[in-house]
């Protein structure tokens, strides 16, 4: 099988810039906060290792995208907003921020007009550690009469804007008896997703 050929940087920048996690994540730590930041800053806020920031910062430094100063043991880094694709690539993870932020809200319009006594994230979604392929799981609780119609509901008013902002919404409802059921009996799948859960509407999940 063949190679696959190396790119020119200078023809084609973002295959560098973008085309490594560690470079990506770094430029998005950067792009996001705006100012300068220590490396061990950007460790924590991209949650990558230490030699891993390392090496973005010196590719992206050599790209001309990231400018370091100060002093070997006092160096901060920030984004070179010169750079001719400075502001496209501010665009870019702004964009990316917003349409997540934008996807929470759609969920949460969804279940606006709804008696639900809380609606909230869980799973990988809510962890932080989803894959492109996996389902962003939408929890719900309400009262026994009305979960069929809520979750039915939710699920026909989530179908369009999932598919113009590209997730997979994945429905779970529970009637508050069954929710306190297992709260009693210390379900270990309520309690994890307790532990993860972001919730989007209503009550906190330990106030049920």
């Amino acid at each position: 099988m063949a190679r696959s050929e190396r790119e020119s940087a200078i023809r084609y920048p973002l295959t560098w810039m973008l085309g490594v996690d560690s470079n990506l994540r770094v430029l998005r730590t950067l792009v996001r906060h705006g100012g300068v930041l220590a490396a061990s800053d950007i460790v924590r806020m991209s949650r990558l290792s230490r030699e891993s920031v390392r090496l973005g910062l010196l590719a992206l430094g050599a790209l001309g995208i990231v400018d370091s100063l100060g002093s070997i043991n006092a160096r901060v880094h920030r984004l070179n907003e010169l750079h001719y694709l400075a502001p496209v690539l501010t665009m870019v993870f702004k964009a990316e921020a917003e349409r997540f932020e934008a996807i929470l809200s759609a969920v949460c319009q969804s279940a606006i007009d709804k008696p639900v006594l809380s609606l909230f994230l869980y799973g990988s979604a809510a962890r932080g550690d989803d894959m492109a392929d996996s389902d962003l799981d939408i929890g719900l609780v309400a009262r026994p009469g009305d979960l069929a119609d809520v979750v039915e509901g939710l699920r026909d008013a989530v179908r369009g804007p999932a598919e113009y902002l590209s997730f997979r919404p994945s429905v779970v409802g529970l009637d508050i008896e069954d929710f306190r059921r297992l709260t009693n009996n210390s379900d270990p799948w309520l309690e994890n997703v307790k532990r993860e859960a972001i919730v989007l509407l209503g009550r906190r999940l330990e106030e049920l």
